[in-house]
């Protein structure tokens, strides 16, 4: 996607140019890493987490086609061990990862890494999907993911 695209379906969205959710943001990045620590894998909502929840949370993308599938970009805890799941990847990419998002039909997770780059922690295995915020969207609206295994160390 160009990103003109990502920006259209970003703006169809709800989102704008230096949108920021102000107050709502402790509240999202708590019950993420109060979920997480309960499993006993905490997270920390470090930089580039706290930047694209900024801008991003609360946001929900339509994926196009069938079945209808959509992307929100909210902190979540999707199912039970997802922490663990979390702290496996984090480990095999050598970099800490904070959830951001999830995709709804599959119960996929989105993440970031403290570089800014972005995964899908799905049931067939984890994806890396972008390198910045329009790249990660572009990637998890039309596709375009490749194995986060090749990003291994």
């Amino acid at each position: 996607m160009t990103g003109a695209e990502v920006e259209a379906a970003l703006t169809e969205a709800g989102w704008s140019p230096g949108r920021d959710i102000g107050e709502r943001l402790p509240g999202l990045l708590r019950f993420v890493t109060e979920r997480f620590a309960e499993e006993g894998h905490p997270v920390e909502p470090f930089r580039a987490a706290r930047d694209f929840v900024r801008e991003f949370g609360g946001l929900r993308l339509v994926i196009p086609g069938t079945p209808p599938d959509a992307i929100g970009l909210t902190p979540h805890w999707i199912y039970e061990e997802s922490a663990e799941d979390v702290a496996e990847l984090a480990a095999n990419l050598g970099r800490r990862l904070f959830p951001v998002g999830y995709e709804e039909f599959d119960g996929g997770m989105v993440l970031v890494d403290e570089t800014g780059r972005f995964f899908l922690l799905h049931h067939t295995g984890p994806y890396y999907v972008g390198q910045n915020p329009y790249e990660a969207i572009g990637g998890l609206l039309r596709g375009g993911q490749e194995e986060a295994r090749t990003l291994f160390v």
